[in-house]
């Protein structure tokens, strides 16, 4: 009805004002005298939350949640990588040559990444807690487990393809190699392909659907003998998203903020050239995110619906939401921190302006796509 409809724009309006003023906050603790956050500071923030407070938020929900898992969540993951591999595929084919961009040239891998790769982690998990926080609590507890289900197949996808295309291989290939570095090499790769968040989800996912779970979770008839270790990471996982938020925020204000001394000794008309690149750039992302991502996934939904993969849009309706929501998210944050880890710095002040711009900009087509 169009009372329900003004009631849910207004909702969705308040959880993208509440990431804007977070997001000036952010931006005035590193832009005050002295900096309150420094990069280095936001650097091992990010750090702390990425592998520690994030699995320990996403691995306490998906436990208490795993009454309202469904047969069609197994979906889920599935449906965040095709997904994503469409949305890669379908732009650096069609896309990128239609905005007169080379997809085969260095310059344009951060282009197809940022494309492809929205943040389905921190902002969906906060913009889910502040569309939720007044309604029942099993509504907010449904909503992060269908987000924590989503990251179980975005996560390998984003840090281990997606990264291979912002970066590219960085392996030094050597003629001759003993057994120790073909095991570290081996190592390295699954520590890339299965990230702290991801193996938060997936142990605690496993403990969620077995016996396992009455050795932590206390209900009427249950008590649990590690309750204890339960709340201890429960208390701790809330502090996740307060914490990502402010990363996120000051690491585009630091972004933004962070000159570039080659940009000085350009001509007026290189500057024109560069500042309609830009614009190029940022219209090739908009599209990809918030037309071409969102019309993917509602095919994919209906798709897996017709097969019975999955409930309808009225019989399960939290999950179709989550999916539609990860599928208009603005582009990564962490894109920043992969460059910052591999020591491209100037790759990674680039990033982060151009970021700041697409996030800038993302409020209004969010609202709309998610209600």
């Amino acid at each position: 009805s169009e009372g329900t409809t003004v009631a849910a724009f207004r909702a969705a309006g308040l959880a993208m004002s509440e990431l804007g003023v977070a997001g000036c906050i952010g931006a005035a603790c590193v832009n005050v005298k002295n900096g309150a956050l420094a990069q280095d500071t936001v650097r091992a923030l990010s750090k702390t939350t990425f592998s520690i407070l994030l699995p320990m938020f996403l691995s306490t929900g998906m436990i208490k949640t795993a009454g309202s898992l469904t047969q069609s969540s197994s979906a889920v993951p599935v449906l965040a990588v095709l997904n994503s591999f469409c949305l890669y595929d379908i732009s650096k084919n069609v896309l990128l040559p239609l905005f007169q961009f080379d997809p085969d040239t260095l310059k344009v891998k951060p282009l197809q990444f940022v494309v492809a790769g929205g943040n389905s982690g921190v902002v969906p998990l906060i913009f889910g807690e502040a569309l939720f926080r007044n309604a029942h609590p099993s509504v907010l507890a449904d909503c992060c487990a269908q987000i924590s289900l989503y990251l179980v197949g975005w996560s390998p996808f984003f840090w281990s393809f997606g990264r291979s295309v912002l970066i590219g291989n960085d392996d030094t290939e050597k003629g001759s190699k003993d057994v120790e570095d073909s095991w570290r090499s081996m190592l390295e790769r699954l520590r890339r392909l299965f990230p702290p968040p991801v193996i938060g989800v997936a142990l605690r996912l496993i403990t969620a659907l077995t016996p396992l779970r009455n050795l932590f979770v206390t209900t009427d008839n249950n008590k649990a003998p590690l309750a204890v270790v339960y709340n201890s990471f429960q208390n701790l996982g809330r502090a996740a998203n307060p914490l990502a938020l402010l990363v996120l925020t000051a690491s585009l204000a630091l972004g933004r903020t962070s000159g570039n001394v080659d940009e000085l000794s350009l001509s007026s008309l290189e500057v024109d050239g560069a500042q309609k690149e830009i614009v190029r750039r940022w219209a090739c992302v908009s599209v990809a995110r918030y037309i071409l991502s969102p019309l993917f996934m509602v095919s994919l939904l209906k798709l897996a619906a017709k097969f019975g993969r999955i409930g309808s849009s009225k019989t399960d309706p939290m999950l179709w939401f989550v999916l539609l929501l990860q599928s208009c998210m603005p582009s990564a944050q962490n894109s920043v921190l992969m460059l910052q880890v591999a020591g491209k710095g100037e790759e990674e002040t680039a990033m982060a302006k151009f970021l700041f711009s697409i996030y800038f900009t993302a409020m209004v087509p969010v609202v709309l796509i998610v209600t």
